[in-house]
């Protein structure tokens, strides 16, 4: 199945979130979310002829605040309702949503319980009150089920009963973007009910994957997140195999942007110390968000997050690209990949996880730094003499270092 999906001339990558990428909590937003699946999703998202999709059931500015997945991936909320692709409710939904509301809120009383509001759905929860009392929930749910509201569509989840007012659904989602995409394969990945809807619709050379128990259409299963994680690693590892590390330079920004997003994603202590002398994780991000800015005319990206920060500024320099920017095509042509390229290692080896790098990229980056003379290279102050990689898979060079956040000049080191 694999070897299949990585060989599609084009591929289209779908995946649910809750129960999925992450697991489940009594608080809707502290929800424990798998960093490897979010890396490999990132890493696929950013390879030629290879769309990245989050179909949840969560209304789309919800989903915002748990998945830190960023463009290029494509977040469709509320089961397809809410995308790029779509609009608010009608004055006759709005009305029927608000009808549908006050009928479930008399039921919802019990502590543990309460009603989601979505564009296009509300949505009966008893989660929390189902780990304290499981029959009680099970009787409020049961209850709910039996409401009948004319135009409405009821669907029962895991702990959750939902009524839609919009015949979308995650199949016709699916279909819809399938459609304007042409895929040569498709892959779905999903745990719940709604789910099923977007197995139904795909074709003899796509795979849906179920997680956990239950019937399902699905053509395959994983038992749990950390198998997904597993599988969409393996998928990415397998695609970038088998795509050729590309020539243009925004292909080239998107794969390497990519590389060091999916290590960004594994990131938990900002803290922690690089191969770059002196800088911690959260200084390399710092690093890249002042000299591209300054060179391109841009206002840094300010805040505390570090993981916002990087995407902000990706998207930030993806627009200028956008726009066919000669500058921004200079400075991403001659810096700025190799900067994203090397940083990769740098962080990858902070965190302890492999950075996953393109051999021949890093080869031609290492025979380019043996033919400039190393002891002037030391002497601007801005390079770390040679050494081995500590892992000792290949020898590398040192590479340049930028501008430093900080006012001390220090020499670093980065292997490539």
């Amino acid at each position: 199945m694999v070897a299949e999906l990585a060989s599609a001339d084009r591929l289209f990558v779908v995946s649910d979130f809750d129960g999925t990428l992450a697991g489940f909590s009594a608080d809707a937003y502290n929800v424990p979310v798998n960093s490897q699946s979010l890396a490999a999703l990132t890493r696929l998202a950013g390879m030629p002829d290879t769309r990245v999709a989050i179909l949840s059931g969560r209304h789309l500015e919800g989903l915002a605040e748990v998945c830190d997945l960023r463009a290029p991936i494509i977040r469709a909320g509320s089961h397809g309702n809410e995308s790029s692709f779509s609009t608010g409710p009608s004055l006759a939904q709005q009305k029927r949503l608000d009808e549908i509301e006050a009928a479930l809120k008399p039921l919802l009383d019990e502590h543990g319980t309460f009603v989601e509001r979505k564009p296009f759905q509300r949505v009966a929860h008893v989660a929390t009150l189902a780990k304290k009392d499981p029959e009680k929930a099970e009787e409020i749910l049961r209850k709910i089920a039996q409401l009948d509201f004319e135009g409405a569509h009821v669907i029962e989840g895991k702990n959750i009963v939902e009524f839609s007012v919009t015949s979308v659904t995650k199949g016709t989602w699916i279909e819809k973007v399938r459609d304007q995409y042409e895929p040569e394969r498709t892959v779905f990945v999903g745990d719940d009910v709604t789910d099923e809807q977007g197995f139904a619709v795909l074709g003899e050379k796509d795979y849906g994957i179920k997680v956990g128990e239950g019937h399902t259409a699905a053509s395959a299963r994983v038992a749990n997140i950390e198998e997904v994680a597993e599988f969409f690693t393996e998928l990415a590892d397998a695609r970038a195999a088998h795509i050729q590390f590309p020539r243009d330079t925004a292909g080239r920004f998107e794969w390497c942007a990519a590389g060091l997003g999916a290590i960004v994603h594994q990131v938990e202590d900002w803290s922690v110390p690089t191969p770059c002398t002196g800088w911690s994780a959260r200084d390399v991000i710092r690093h890249l968000n002042t000299w591209v800015p300054k060179k391109l005319g841009l206002e840094p990206v300010p805040g505390d997050d570090p993981v916002d920060e990087y995407f902000t500024f990706i998207d930030a320099v993806r627009a200028l690209l956008d726009d066919d920017n000669r500058a921004a095509l200079e400075c991403v042509r001659t810096s700025l990949n190799t900067d994203l390229f090397v940083h990769t290692w740098d962080m990858a080896r902070a965190i302890g996880v492999n950075p996953k790098l393109d051999e021949n990229f890093a080869s031609r980056l290492l025979r380019h730094y043996e033919l400039v003379n190393e002891e002037r290279m030391v002497e601007t102050g801005h390079y770390d003499p040679p050494r081995r990689d500590p892992g000792g898979r290949l020898p590398r060079r040192a590479a340049r270092r930028r501008h430093r956040p900080r006012p001390a000049r220090q020499s670093r080191r980065v292997a490539l």
